[in-house]
C-alpha cells in the first residue's frame, strides 16, 4: 500500500461503466489467488470484489469528506478536514478539486497534460503526463511530492497496491455507514494498517476508508468518507481541461507554495 496522504485522495476516489464491471468480476474471481497467510478468506474475498468491481468500472463520480490527523510538538492532535468532487474516466482522464476553504489544491489529468493549482494563491503548474492513470498517480506523488492515499483505489489494480505490505487481514462485521449496510474490514500492515467499509450487494463500492501510519510514533490517522457515488456520470473532455482562472499564475513548484507557513 502506499503510505502517502491526500484524496483523491483519495483519491479515494474514482468514471466508469457499470454492466460490463459486473461481468468482469464474476471472470477474475474465479482465478484469484489464495489470500495471504494471516488474511481472513472472507475479508480477502469481499476486497478482491470491490478491487475487481473499482478496476472494471470505465467511468465514475464520487465526493469525498477527508480528515487528516496531524500530532503537534506538543502532542495535540490536530485533524485538518477538506471536501473534494473526484472525476475518473479511464484509461487517462482524472479529475480532484477541493471544496470551500482550504488550501484548495486540485488535479487536472486529460491523458497528455496533468496541472496542479493552488486555489489560495491563484497559482499552476502544469507538466506533460504519462499515458494511463496509474503512472500519472505515481509521476503526481513523485513530482509534485502530493501524498494521496486515497488514489490506491483509482489504480487498474487496487486490490495489488493494498496488499503488498499486509501481514494480516479480518472481517470485522456488517455495519452501516450514513445508513447504508456496509462489509468491515480491517487489515493489519509492515507500516500501515487500514480499514474498509464496502457498501453491501451488487455494487460494492468503498464507503470509508481508514489508514493508520504506524510508522510515526503518534501513529496519526488519514480518513475518507465516500459518497454520492455516480457510476453512469456524463462526462466529456472538457470536463478533464484545466480551466486556467482569470489572473492565474504558472510557476514552479506550486505545491509548496501553497502549504502553510510558506506564503
Amino acid at each position: 500500500m502506499r503510505t502517502s496522504r491526500i484524496v483523491f485522495a483519495a483519491v479515494p476516489l474514482f468514471a466508469l461503466a457499470i454492466a460490463p464491471a459486473i461481468v468482469g468480476v464474476a471472470g477474475r474471481q474465479a482465478v484469484a489467488a489464495a489470500p495471504k497467510k494471516g488474511v481472513d478468506p472472507e475479508a480477502d474475498r469481499l476486497l478482491r470484489q470491490m478491487a475487481e468491481y473499482l478496476a472494471g468500472l470505465q467511468t465514475f463520480t464520487v465526493q469525498n469528506f477527508a480528515v487528516d490527523e496531524k500530532t503537534l510538538k506538543s502532542g495535540e492532535k490536530i485533524q485538518v478536514t477538506s471536501d473534494s468532487d473526484v472525476a475518473v474516466q479511464r484509461p487517462n482522464h482524472l479529475r480532484s478539486t477541493q471544496r470551500g476553504r482550504g488550501e484548495g489544491l486540485g488535479l487536472w489529468y486529460d491523458g497528455k497534460k496533468m496541472t496542479v493549482a493552488c486555489k489560495v494563491n491563484n497559482s499552476y503548474e502544469t507538466v506533460d503526463a504519462p499515458a494511463d492513470i496509474d503512472a500519472t498517480i505515481d509521476k503526481m506523488r513523485k513530482y509534485f511530492k502530493i501524498d494521496a492515499p486515497g488514489a490506491d483505489l483509482l489504480y487498474s489494480r487496487p486490490y495489488d497496491i493494498l496488499t503488498e505490505q499486509v501481514v494480516s487481514g479480518r472481517f470485522v462485521g456488517r455495519e452501516t455507514i450514513q445508513g447504508t449496510p456496509a462489509n468491515h474490514l480491517a487489515f493489519q500492515g509492515e507500516d500501515v494498517d487500514f480499514q474498509l467499509w464496502i457498501q453491501d450487494g451488487n455494487q460494492p463500492v468503498p464507503l470509508r476508508f481508514v489508514i493508520t501510519t504506524k510508522t510515526v510514533k503518534e501513529r496519526p490517522q488519514f480518513t475518507v468518507q465516500l459518497s454520492n457515488w455516480n457510476l453512469q456520470p456524463k462526462l466529456s473532455d472538457a470536463d478533464f481541461a484545466f480551466p486556467a482562472p482569470s489572473g492565474a499564475k504558472a510557476i514552479t513548484s506550486v505545491t509548496s507554495s501553497c502549504l502553510p507557513g510558506t506564503r
